[in-house]
């Protein structure tokens, strides 16, 4: 029977998993800090997890690298045994809203759109056309980020510019993280035993989105137009006025290709600290270098500003806050700064709880008198999408 392989590229990373055709996860790895000093492949296959330290200069090696690797292990003798393969991709632009097969013409979309996620959809175009490469007789599709912000009110999506250039250029709010949003939504169901939940989900990784989610609908969230926008991240900036750019220009003598690749590669965590994109480098140097400690003050007050204002757009009882992805899963501190930064509702984190790594897909970390349960919810964007992918051309 054949196979799903699932290719979900980040920014800086590429997570990939191969299920069975009965959706059963029978190998999987990610391959970490890509584009920085040394990456990381780490594998994780019958029981066994490894890590490689190797050099990842560009997605393109990356993913001759995972191919190699899948070789030598014998993950997979005949490439033909993979049916389909299913790629998480940023953002399709306008023509490129849900699901959709990979053809010459939805890859024409997806290339003519690159300066919608011009840090994410070079990464996933080099991934597609090397697995299109690699695997001839393979279905390919490609699942969204934006799909599930697609029920976003018109208040929220439109930005307050010009109208008729609004509506010639389709520039609007088009959001992103929404296949793990929507993930959150369905398992904070299933973990509350209701239908319809009302929760803030805040995807916290090198790149970063808060969710208002109503009623299991995204209401409203942090990216807009391009994956730039809402909260400082690793690399990325998040909201700033638009006039720096003009006077940066100006001042430093940058074209604006310059300067947008600062604001989407050199900013954030990694322009602040001075030090690196990655919290774990930051977080360990915090304590003996003070612009680390700044730059981490700085990213909880960010995202702790989004959470409260999304906290109050949710119109009714709000069930759940839920931190996920890689920062929200493991970093502790980070979800300790943010709790801590709202003060106009009473949240209290289980000290304990925060800090405990052991769990499997999800735990509480509120105490039991926190006026909202918070929660932390593993990522699971790989699954939501198999299960997608395994439906599509039925």
């Amino acid at each position: 029977m054949s196979k799903i392989l699932v290719i979900n590229a980040g920014s800086s990373s590429i997570k990939w998993n191969l299920f069975s055709d009965k959706l059963e996860v029978e190998a999987k790895g990610v391959a970490q800090r890509i584009k920085m000093a040394s990456g990381i492949l780490t594998l994780d296959y019958k029981g066994n997890k490894t890590d490689t330290i190797t050099e990842l200069p560009t997605f393109l090696v990356t993913v001759k690298k995972l191919v190699e690797m899948w070789k030598q292990e014998g993950i997979i003798s005949n490439f033909n045994e993979i049916g389909q393969v299913a790629f998480r991709v940023v953002n399709g632009g306008p023509n490129l809203r849900k699901t959709s097969e990979v053809t010459e013409e939805n890859l024409t979309h997806l290339v003519n759109s690159i300066d919608l996620a011009p840090v994410h959809n070079p990464g996933a175009i080099e991934a597609i056309k090397a697995f299109k490469e690699m695997l001839p007789n393979a279905k390919m599709t490609m699942h969204f980020d934006t799909a599930f912000h697609s029920t976003l009110p018109k208040v929220a999506y439109t930005y307050p510019i010009n109208y008729s250039i609004t509506e010639e250029l389709n520039i609007r709010k088009y959001g992103f993280h929404g296949l793990n949003h929507h993930y959150i939504a369905l398992k904070s169901e299933e973990i509350l035993g209701k239908k319809g939940v009302n929760v803030v989900s805040l995807h916290i990784g090198n790149g970063a989105s808060l969710c208002a989610i109503q009623n299991s609908q995204s209401i409203d969230t942090s990216m807009g137009f391009t994956p730039l926008a809402g909260v400082m991240m690793g690399t990325r900036s998040g909201d700033i006025d638009p006039s720096i750019i003009a006077y940066i220009m100006k001042q430093k003598n940058m074209t604006i290709d310059e300067v947008m690749k600062m604001l989407n590669e050199q900013s954030g965590m990694l322009g602040v600290s001075q030090l690196s994109s990655d919290m774990r480098d930051v977080g360990k140097a915090r304590l003996e270098n003070e612009q680390a400690q700044f730059a981490m003050d700085l990213y909880a007050q960010r995202i702790s500003d989004y959470l409260i204002t999304y906290l109050n757009k949710i119109k009714g009882k709000v069930d759940a806050i839920v931190f996920t992805a890689g920062i929200g899963e493991n970093d502790d501190y980070v979800r300790e700064s943010v709790i801590k930064n709202i003060n106009l509702l009473k949240l209290k984190i289980d000290d304990e709880a925060n800090k405990n790594r052991n769990f499997k897909d999800y735990k509480l970390i509120s105490t039991a008198d926190s006026e909202l349960p918070i929660y932390v919810i593993r990522a699971e964007e790989e699954m939501y999408i198999a299960k997608e992918a395994s439906t599509f051309f039925k």
